[in-house]
C-alpha cells in the first residue's frame, strides 16, 4: 500500500481499471440476462444459413411401371465471389476435375459485378462432387439438386419432352404435368464452422415435398414396335418424316405413338430441334381419301341415296364448277362399298352433292374434327372444318374425299374408333385411369356398315387397302394420299400418304392411324406406302397381345334402310 501510497499515478490508473472491468461485468451480465434472445438470434445470423432443398420429380411411368423419366441424384456447385479464394493450386485441381477453363474460375473471383452467388458447376456427379469439396476452397459451396434422365432415350421422346437445367418442364408431358411432376421446394437452416462450411443440418423450416409420379396408358413394348417400323419406313420410303399412332379400340387409351426422326433428351445438344415437335398433334393437314368413311356414313345417315345405288364412274373425271375431279381408277361403275374399296372421287362427289356440305362438315365436327383432342397436348393444332351458309357444289365434293379441311392424325385415330363402337365415338386418353365415356356420333347400323365397306377397302378386289391385309385376321381400313399445299396452290411432287385401320374388325381391339410425309422412293399412295406400316406392327402388337386368328369372318354389319 505504501508503494501505491507513493505512486497515487498508478492508483489512478488501478482505479480505473477496476472500474472498467466492473463495468464490463456488469455489461456482460445484463446482456447474458436480459439481452439473451438477441445475442442468440445474431449468433445464429453469423454461423447458420437459410438453404432452400430442391424436391425430386415425380417419375413417368408407362402402363406397366416402366420407368420413362426419372430424376437421379446429382450435386449443384457455387460459390460465394465475395468470399471465394482458391490458391493457384486450388484452382489447377477444380480445372481437372471439373474439365473447366482455369480462366472462368479467375473471373469468378475478381467479382467484377459484386455478386455474392455464382455457379460454379452444375449437374456435377456426387463422386466429382465430393473431390470438389475435399478441397476445402473457402465461399464454395455444395447443394444436392437432380437431374431429369430418360431410360429409354429417344423412343417416346416428342410425348415425354423434356425439362430445363432447373428441372422445369419446356416440352411435352413434362410441361403439360409440370406442376404435378415438380413438388414443393422445402427450407433448411444449416450450421456453418468458421471457414463457412457445412458442418450439419440443425432446423427445418419447411419439409421439402416430392413431386407426384405419372402413370401414362403407353404400352413400352408396343412403342418399341410402332418406333421401328416408322424408322424402316422412313429410311425404304426415303420420305420426310414418318408418324403412327396406336389406340385401345375400346377405351381410347394411346397405346404408342410416335415420330421419326426423334431425338435423345439426354444428349440435347446433338439433336435437330424440329425433331422436338409431335407431329401427330401439332400438325395439321388436308387428310384426303382417309376421309371418305365418315362422308359415306352421314350419306347412310341422310338417306337421300339408296342404299344399293349403283354410281356411273365412267369416263373417270367428272366437271363440277367449271373444275374437274379425277379417279386414278378406270372403273364404269360402283355401288357404295365400291366408292369406299376403289377410293372413287368421282363416285363420292355424286353422292355427297345430294346429301349436302352441311351434312358432311357435321357429320365430320360430332366427330371432333377442328377440336382439340381431349389429351390438350401442348401445341396441339386442332385444324378446321369449313361451315358455309350456301355450300356449293363443288365445295362440297372436295370436302367429302378430305380436301378443304385440316385434320392432325390423333383426331382421325380417335374418329376411326367410331366404326369399332357401334357408332360411339371414344375420347382419347392418355393418362392411365382417366379413361372418358363414349358418346354416340352416328346409329349403330351406319357404323357397321361403313365397317364392312372398309374390311372389302383392304381384302376386296382392286382394293387400295390390301397391302395392310393379315393373314387370319379380318382388317377393316381406308388408305389416303394428299397433295401438299403451298402458297401458291398446290405442290406438283409433294405429298402425304395415310393408312387408318382397325384390327380385328370383327372384334375390334386396335384402332391405328399412319402418316408418311413425302415419301420419294416407291411411289407415294397410302395404300403402297402407310398400309404396310400397319401391317407391320399389327401383326407384332396381335401377336404380343394374344389375340386369336383364324376368327369368323362374319361382321356385326346391317345395311341401313332407305328413306
Amino acid at each position: 500500500m505504501s508503494f501505491l501510497k507513493q505512486n497515487p499515478r498508478l492508483s489512478i490508473v488501478l482505479a480505473i481499471f477496476y472500474f472498467l472491468v466492473m463495468v464490463l461485468v456488469a455489461r456482460v451480465a445484463y446482456l447474458a440476462v436480459f439481452s439473451h434472445d438477441f445475442l442468440n438470434s445474431e449468433g445464429r445470423k453469423r454461423s447458420t444459413r437459410l438453404h432452400e432443398t430442391v424436391p425430386v420429380r415425380g417419375i413417368i411411368f408407362d402402363r406397366f411401371n416402366e420407368p420413362l423419366a426419372v430424376s437421379t441424384p446429382v450435386s449443384t456447385l457455387w460459390v460465394n465471389p465475395k468470399q471465394f479464394t482458391p490458391t493457384e493450386q486450388q484452382i489447377l485441381s477444380l480445372s481437372a476435375l471439373l474439365d473447366m477453363d482455369a480462366s472462368r474460375i479467375n473471373d469468378l473471383m475478381l467479382n467484377t459485378q459484386g455478386k455474392s452467388f455464382a455457379y460454379l458447376a452444375r449437374r456435377v456427379t456426387p463422386e466429382v462432387a465430393g473431390k470438389v469439396v475435399m478441397l476445402s476452397i473457402h465461399g464454395l459451396y455444395e447443394r444436392q439438386d437432380y437431374k431429369r434422365f430418360y431410360p429409354q432415350s429417344s423412343m417416346t421422346a416428342q410425348t415425354l419432352g423434356f425439362t430445363n437445367l432447373d428441372q422445369k418442364g419446356i416440352e411435352g408431358l413434362e410441361l403439360m404435368y409440370d406442376s404435378h411432376l415438380s413438388g414443393t421446394p422445402g427450407l433448411e437452416e444449416l450450421t456453418l464452422n468458421l471457414r463457412k462450411r457445412v458442418t450439419r443440418e440443425i432446423l427445418v423450416h419447411k419439409p421439402v415435398t416430392p413431386g407426384d409420379d405419372l402413370h401414362l396408358t403407353i404400352d413400352s413394348t408396343l412403342q418399341y414396335y410402332v418406333e421401328k417400323a416408322l424408322r424402316k419406313a422412313l429410311e425404304d420410303n426415303a420420305a420426310t418424316s414418318a408418324s403412327a399412332i396406336l389406340v385401345n379400340a375400346r377405351t381410347g387409351e394411346i397405346l404408342a405413338l410416335a415420330t421419326v426422326p426423334s431425338f435423345n433428351p439426354n444428349a440435347r445438344k446433338s439433336f435437330n430441334p424440329s425433331a422436338i415437335r409431335n407431329r401427330i398433334f401439332t400438325d395439321v393437314y388436308e387428310p384426303g381419301s382417309v376421309i371418305k368413311p365418315f362422308s359415306m356414313a352421314a350419306v347412310l345417315t341422310a338417306g337421300v341415296v339408296d342404299k344399293d345405288a349403283v354410281i356411273q364412274i365412267a369416263p373417270g373425271f367428272i366437271k363440277i364448277n367449271g373444275y374437274t375431279i379425277r379417279d386414278v381408277g378406270r372403273d364404269t361403275q360402283l355401288d357404295l362399298a365400291g366408292i369406299i374399296r376403289r377410293s372413287s372421287n368421282v363416285g363420292m362427289s355424286k353422292i355427297a352433292i345430294p346429301t349436302g356440305g352441311e351434312a358432311i362438315s357435321r357429320m365430320l365436327s360430332e366427330l371432333g374434327f377442328g377440336k382439340n383432342t381431349p389429351v390438350f397436348f401442348p401445341g396441339e393444332s386442332v385444324g378446321s372444318v369449313p361451315t358455309r351458309r350456301v355450300w356449293s357444289d363443288i365445295a362440297t365434293a372436295s370436302l367429302s374425299y378430305g380436301y378443304s379441311l385440316s385434320v392432325n392424325l390423333a383426331q382421325l385415330a380417335q374418329a376411326y374408333t367410331v366404326f369399332a363402337n357401334d357408332g360411339d365415338l371414344v375420347p382419347l386418353s392418355i393418362i392411365k385411369n382417366q379413361i372418358q365415356p363414349p358418346r354416340n356420333v352416328m346409329s349403330p347400323q351406319v357404323a357397321n356398315s361403313v365397317l364392312d365397306m372398309l374390311v372389302h377397302a383392304v381384302d376386296g378386289p382392286g382394293a387400295g387397302g390390301k397391302r395392310a391385309a393379315i393373314e387370319g385376321y379380318v382388317i377393316a381400313g381406308k388408305s389416303g394420299t394428299s397433295r401438299k399445299a403451298s402458297s401458291g396452290g398446290y405442290q406438283s411432287n409433294s405429298y402425304r400418304a395415310m393408312f387408318v385401320g382397325i384390327a380385328p374388325a370383327n372384334a375390334p381391339e386396335f384402332v391405328m392411324a399412319v402418316l408418311v410425309d413425302e415419301p420419294t422412293a416407291n411411289g407415294y399412295f397410302g395404300g403402297a406406302i402407310a398400309a404396310p406400316i400397319f401391317k407391320e406392327v399389327l401383326e407384332d402388337v396381335l401377336r404380343i397381345r394374344n389375340v386369336p386368328s383364324g376368327q369368323s369372318q362374319t361382321l356385326p354389319a346391317v345395311q341401313v334402310e332407305s328413306t
